[in-house]
């Protein structure tokens, strides 16, 4: 498989591979579908009546149905709505890697060419009752570069900050209608604060360091109270992890914030202690 030589390959092998994107999590039809998976644990800040129906609206397969999709080009946004609970939803990804303002991201460019190979090979014709295909590419990028909290941080101030400037759009589209942000985390592996900054990280390695509270991260959570949605709904599928005892932490995969009336306790974290699960 050949490496990205410019921009214009990267271009020209995304257009390619869109072909087969109607499979894969670049559709936000199949994003929910993996968010109502019944294995998907929830927390929700603060609980209450209100949060439980946001939660049971876009969870339930049944109550799912009432949607509408309007994520096609051509129709009026947000991504969904619902006309009988008065809700709309916008969905936007984000990760560790997208770098450049979001405009190249290296795993997505090896996997453009995977999907191309696969669309070549007539997959679709092999496989005529194909649904999902995921593919993973391998960066091939040192730790740091390929998974970095600064990053994971500014990709999502990026991300919502750059949907939270069209709400207003989605309100006039969609008039007194309470709106939801469905951000879909596509980081795998977790954070930890180590204790020392210049203590080095390799694999087999014991650090003492504190887990990244994600869900309480200051820089996260004052995104979300300003970012101009009613709801917000924080899908983080990838997030366990095992430690060198073999505890595996199995933390929250769903998020949900109520963002007029957001209570949580947050914490500051120093980027600069900051190492993935993933070394």
């Amino acid at each position: 498989m050949r490496f990205i030589d410019s921009v214009d390959d990267y271009i020209n092998d995304f257009y390619r591979a869109h072909l087969m994107r109607r499979f894969t999590c670049d559709n936000e039809k199949i994003i929910l579908g993996f968010y109502r998976n019944s294995d998907n644990r929830p927390l929700a800040f603060p609980q209450s009546d209100e949060i439980l129906r946001v939660f049971q609206s876009t969870n339930d397969e049944d109550i799912w149905k009432a949607w509408t999709d309007s994520s096609s080009k051509s129709a009026l946004p947000p991504d969904f709505y619902n006309d009988n609970l008065k809700l709309m939803m916008e969905v936007m990804r984000f990760d560790d890697q997208a770098c450049d303002n979001g405009k190249f991201h290296a795993t997505k460019s090896k996997e453009n060419k995977m999907l191309e190979q696969l669309r070549s090979f007539d997959i679709e014709k092999i496989c005529p009752n194909l649904k999902n295909i995921f593919v993973h590419g391998n960066s091939e990028l040192p730790t740091n570069e390929d998974h970095n909290y600064k990053r994971y941080r500014d990709n999502f101030v990026r991300t919502l900050t750059k949907h939270s400037k069209k709400a207003s759009k989605y309100k006039e589209n969609h008039f007194g209608y309470k709106l939801i942000f469905f951000v879909f985390d596509e980081t795998s592996g977790v954070y930890f604060e180590k204790k020392f900054a210049n203590e080095k990280v390799k694999v087999g390695t014991v650090i003492s360091a504190k887990h990244h509270f994600y869900w309480a991260d200051s820089v996260f959570v004052e995104a979300i109270r300003n970012c101009n949605a009613d709801y917000l709904i924080w899908f983080k599928p990838y997030n366990s992890f095992v430690t060198p005892l073999g505890i595996n932490d199995d933390l929250p995969k769903i998020l949900i914030y109520d963002v007029n009336n957001l209570q949580v306790d947050s914490i500051l974290y120093d980027s600069h202690f900051m190492i993935s699960s993933e070394v």
